[in-house]
C-alpha cells in the first residue's frame, strides 16, 4: 500500500522564510544498497538502503503564478544519522512522463547519492511530471525555483513528526548533469545571491552543463559540424516562446524554422511524440534534404544570422538571459566535464572557470575522463558522478541523531602560528587519518594521526581557507574549515 503524507498534518519549520510549499509525499518503493551499487558497475559503493517518495509541491510557473509541481525524494534508511540535503537536477528527458518522480529519466544518480549517505531531492522541473504546460527547456529561473521549493518541501517533511523518516543537517549540496548541470548552476546562484539566510551551500558540482547558452553552445551547435541531437533547438524554441511571451513568444514556428520541419515540431509540442522520436524524424529529414545533420539547416537564414551575429535579437537576448556562468560562487565549486562530449562542449566549463575566477571565486573546472579515453556525453556520466561524490564526501559531516550538532565529536582542530593542531580524543580507537583539501575540494595532503595532540606544518601553504577532514576505519567523522593567515 502506498503511504501518503498530507500537507494538512505537517508542521511548518519556524526558520523557513517561505510559506508552506509541500502538497503531499507518496511512498514509491525501497531499493537495497546492493542493488544501488550494482547500477554503478562497482565504481560507487552504496552503504544504505533507500526509500523513494514522489513529492508534489507548490512552485511558480514561468509567469510567477503558483502551481503544482512534482519531484523525487530519496531517503537513506538510517534513522540514527543526520544527513545533508542534496538537490540533484536531471538532464534532458524524453517528455512529460520521463521524469525522476516516475522512477524514469534522471532518477538513477539521485538514488546513488542517497545510497552513499545524502537525502536527495530531484525536481521534475516546471512543465514536466505533474506540472502543467510546456516545459521551458534550459530556463534558468524555473530550474532554480523548482529546486528551491522541493528543498523547502524536504525540510518541511524533516520537521514533521508524523512523517518521521529522516533528519537533515544544515549542510546543502547541489549537483546535476547535462541540462541538470545548467540547472544546478542556476540553483546554486539563487541560493547564494538571494537565499543565503535560508540555505548555506556546502559544495556544488555541476556536471557537463551548458552554462554558456548564448556563446559556447551557439558556436558548438550552429557551426558546420554534424550534431546528433538536433531536437534540442526545437524544445528550446518552444520553451522560450512560453518563458518570453513578449519577445521570443512573438515569433511563430514559421518565423523560426524551415517549413518541412514544423509539423513534427508541432507534434512534439502537442505531446503526440516524445523528444527522441522527434530527434529521429528531424535527423532523417535533414539527411534526406541536406545530406548532413547540422541544426543550422533547421532554421531560416535570417534567424540563423541573428543568432550568430546580433546580440540584440529577441532570441539572442533570451539565450543570454539563461547563461549561468558570470558570477562568483562562494561555496567550494567544481565543474566536471569530458573532452569528448558530443552534446555539451567542454568549453562551457573552461569558460565558466575563467570568468568565475576573474570575478574572485575559487571555482574550478575538472576533467572527468582520461587522456586515453575522451568520453562522450553518455560515457561521461559515471566518471563525473564518481568524482562529484568524492568531492562532496570530502566536505560533508554525518552526525548521529542522538548527538547535538555542536558537540558531535570531541576532536579539536585549529591553526596556530602556521601549524595545524588536531587533538584526537583517546576513545577514538583505530587508525585515524587527516586529509587537507583546498577550498575547491582538491586534496592537498594526507597523513596518519595518533590519539592526543598532532601537529601538521602548514608554513609553506598559501594563505586562505582549507578544509580538514578526519577519518577512521568507519569513514569521515569530522570536517572543519580553517583559515591560514
Amino acid at each position: 500500500m502506498k503511504k501518503i503524507i498530507s500537507a494538512g498534518v505537517l508542521l511548518l519549520m519556524t526558520q523557513l522564510i517561505s510559506a508552506q510549499v509541500l502538497e503531499n509525499a507518496t511512498f514509491l518503493t525501497s531499493v537495497t544498497a546492493a542493488d544501488i551499487s550494482s547500477q554503478t558497475f562497482g565504481v560507487i559503493s552504496a552503504s544504505y538502503d533507500v526509500d523513494l517518495y514522489k513529492v508534489t509541491y507548490h512552485t511558480p510557473d514561468v509567469t510567477g503564478a503558483d502551481h503544482i509541481a512534482s519531484g523525487l525524494l530519496c531517503v537513506p534508511k538510517d534513522d540514527s544519522t543526520i544527513f545533508p540535503l542534496t538537490c540533484y537536477q536531471h538532464g534532458t528527458v524524453a517528455g512529460r512522463d520521463d521524469v525522476p518522480s516516475n522512477l524514469m529519466g534522471g532518477y538513477t544518480l539521485p538514488l546513488i547519492l542517497a545510497g552513499t549517505g545524502y537525502v536527495v531531492v530531484a525536481p521534475d522541473f516546471v512543465g514536466l511530471g505533474d506540472s502543467p504546460g510546456v516545459h521551458p527547456y534550459v530556463h534558468a529561473a524555473t530550474e532554480a525555483s523548482a529546486g528551491v521549493d522541493l528543498m523547502r518541501a524536504a525540510r518541511e517533511l524533516d520537521a514533521d513528526d508524523a512523517f518521521g523518516e529522516f533528519d537533515l543537517s544544515d549542510q546543502v549540496f547541489v549537483t546535476g548533469y547535462s541540462q541538470g548541470g545548467h540547472a544546478a548552476m542556476a540553483l546554486h546562484r539563487v541560493l547564494e545571491t538571494d537565499l543565503s539566510n535560508e540555505f548555506q551551500v556546502t559544495g556544488s558540482a555541476p556536471m557537463s552543463g551548458p552554462y554558456s547558452i548564448s556563446e559556447s553552445m551557439v558556436d558548438f551547435t550552429l557551426g558546420d559540424m554534424d550534431y546528433g541531437t538536433v531536437a534540442y533547438i526545437a524544445w528550446l524554441t518552444l520553451g522560450y516562446q512560453v518563458a518570453y511571451p513578449n519577445t521570443v513568444g512573438m515569433l511563430t514556428l514559421e518565423d523560426v524554422f524551415q517549413p518541412q520541419y514544423i509539423p513534427s515540431i508541432e507534434q512534439f509540442r502537442d505531446e503526440e511524440i516524445d523528444l527522441w522520436t522527434l530527434n529521429d524524424i528531424l535527423l532523417d529529414l535533414l539527411i534526406t534534404n541536406t545530406g548532413s545533420t547540422k541544426p543550422r539547416d533547421l532554421i531560416l537564414p535570417n534567424i540563423l544570422n541573428s543568432l550568430l551575429t546580433d546580440p540584440t535579437h529577441p532570441f539572442s537576448m533570451a539565450l543570454a538571459d539563461n547563461d549561468t556562468y558570470d558570477w562568483a560562487p562562494e561555496a567550494p565549486t567544481v565543474m566536471y566535464y569530458c573532452m569528448g562530449d558530443d552534446q555539451v562542449t567542454f568549453e562551457n566549463a573552461i569558460l565558466a572557470e575563467s570568468v568565475m575566477q576573474a570575478n574572485g571565486s575559487s571555482a574550478r573546472a575538472e576533467r572527468a575522463d582520461t587522456d586515453l579515453f575522451p568520453a562522450d556525453h553518455g560515457q561521461c556520466v559515471l566518471p563525473a558522478a564518481s568524482r562529484a561524490l568524492a568531492f562532496f564526501d570530502s566536505l560533508r559531516n554525518l552526525l548521529s541523531s542522538t548527538e547535538d550538532a555542536l558537540s558531535k565529536d570531541d576532536s579539536v582542530i585549529y591553526i596556530t602560528d602556521g601549524t595545524l593542531v588536531m587533538d584526537i580524543p583517546s576513545d577514538r580507537k583505530g587508525q585515524n587519518t587527516m586529509i587537507v583539501f583546498s577550498q575547491t575540494g582538491q586534496k592537498i595532503a594526507e597523513t596518519k594521526l595518533n590519539t592526543g595532540l598532532n601537529e601538521y606544518d602548514m608554513y609553506d601553504m598559501n594563505q586562505g581557507m582549507y578544509i580538514i577532514s578526519l577519518k577512521d576505519e568507519n569513514g569521515i567523522y569530522k570536517t572543519q574549515k580553517v583559515v591560514k593567515f
